[in-house]
């Protein structure tokens, strides 16, 4: 119970921490960005557009996948309405996105916390190999079309996060590995079994993952617009495709920082400012945040509703 109050004690001085350096350094230079700055209701509109469609692709995609796994009731609304809360759970000071999710499938579902588990690690690897792919695409795309050196570091990173899948068929036997990576790796083969076994799951996995770095490139797009930043949408691809990098790393919930500091360094290789670019992905956490804030509420009443009447009909 202390680690636990200690841990939500040290998330609260993060983000207090965070936030308070992120609005010092806007109102030191607020001259600089007021310059910058060119907002328009129709950038911001679609800004907030983009957003709300994200958690509804990905709602989509959940519900592909827990399909699947067996639960063959599982609708779209359904798939909505756990990724809408499952996001605001990972806004609060200790993270729960996950754990929320899979406690809500395991009452009104009954699907294993193991089954659960295995294919969230499996599709993390696929997605980060799809980003990764989608990088390497981006850097080929941007050398050829405008002859520009390519760092060196994203073509490695680009390139590493690919070749994730090959996690899949680690010979664990013969390998020696950290405890922690070898349960990972199993986790991980477990619920590429459960899922790789239907190509049309993965077709269907594939193209929404496409989908969804495709829309928070728009994202970025538009921000770096409203900063008067000279941006091409190859660029802005690969700042999606590190972004998700992010689930890695939980310095703090939503992984405050964390995404800001990874979009930032790749543009700043590619020659933005730095600080620009991290006022950028501010902006879009923002947006991102309201829409998380008003879907997340709501569908948390919902889900705790339906597992409450869950479990009346079992007793």
């Amino acid at each position: 119970m202390k680690n636990k109050a200690l841990r939500t004690v040290i998330y609260y001085v993060i983000i207090i921490g965070i936030v308070s350096a992120f609005s010092y350094y806007l109102y030191q230079n607020a001259e600089k960005f007021q310059k910058l700055l060119y907002f328009s209701p129709e950038k911001i509109s679609l800004l907030f557009l983009i957003a709300m469609a994200f958690p509804v692709i990905n709602g989509v995609q959940n519900t592909f996948i827990y399909r699947e796994l067996g639960i063959n009731d599982f609708s779209y609304w359904d798939g909505f309405l756990i990724t809408w809360a499952s996001t605001l759970a990972n806004q609060l000071p200790v993270p729960g996105g996950i754990m929320s999710r899979g406690y809500y499938l395991k009452l009104k579902h009954n699907l294993s916390y193991t089954k659960f588990t295995s294919s969230t690690i499996a599709i993390f690897f696929c997605s980060l190999a799809i980003s990764g792919l989608i990088g390497d695409i981006s850097l080929a795309y941007w050398k050829i079309s405008t002859g520009n050196s390519v760092p060196i570091i994203l073509i490695i990173a680009f390139t590493g996060m690919l070749t994730s899948l090959l996690v899949f068929w680690i010979p664990l036997d013969k390998i020696r590995l950290t405890e922690k990576v070898t349960l990972w790796a199993h986790q991980a083969m477990e619920g590429w079994n459960l899922i790789g076994r239907n190509p049309a799951l993965l077709i269907k996995l594939t193209i929404s993952q496409v989908l969804l770095v495709f829309l928070v490139s728009v994202r970025y797009y538009i921000v770096f617009e409203m900063l008067s930043q000279n941006v091409t949408f190859s660029q802005t691809l690969l700042f999606a495709s590190a972004s998700i990098l992010t689930q890695l790393v939980s310095i703090a919930p939503g992984g405050l920082g964390v995404r800001e500091a990874i979009v930032s360094a790749v543009a700043t290789l590619l020659g933005f400012d730095t600080a620009v670019s991290v006022v950028a992905v501010g902006i879009d956490r923002m947006a991102i945040t309201v829409i998380i804030v008003l879907t997340g509420w709501f569908s948390t009443i919902i889900l705790g509703k339906q597992i409450t009447d869950t479990s009346s009909r079992n007793e």
